[in-house]
């Protein structure tokens, strides 16, 4: 049982995590040649087109973000499904930080 005041300690959310995965994997994928188009990775993925581009925004986080959620010290209401809640993110990492709920 947790005391008052006492912080709570949270590992990395791995839902989360895997929804970043996947972002960085299908941008590689467009980048680097591997799939054609969006159209290409959704067919592979079985989903529409316009989910792989929305989360494909996500590889474009605050690289300081992304280090936190790895280490699971990002804010408690920030989730997978939250996240996609924000797309498109812009793509000033000051804003990212302040949409995203980052204090510092």
């Amino acid at each position: 049982m947790q005391a008052p005041g006492e912080a709570t300690v949270r590992g990395p959310d791995k839902t989360l995590i895997a929804l970043v995965t996947k972002a960085h994997d299908w941008f590689a994928r467009l980048t680097s040649g591997c799939a054609e188009s969006p159209q290409s990775i959704a067919t592979q993925e079985q989903v529409g087109s316009g989910y792989v581009m929305k989360i494909i925004y996500i590889a474009f986080l605050d690289p300081e973000i992304l280090r936190r959620i790895v280490c699971g010290d990002h804010p408690t209401e920030l989730n997978a499904n939250r996240l996609k809640t924000f797309l498109p993110l812009p793509l000033d990492w000051k804003e990212q930080r302040v949409l995203l709920g980052f204090k510092d």
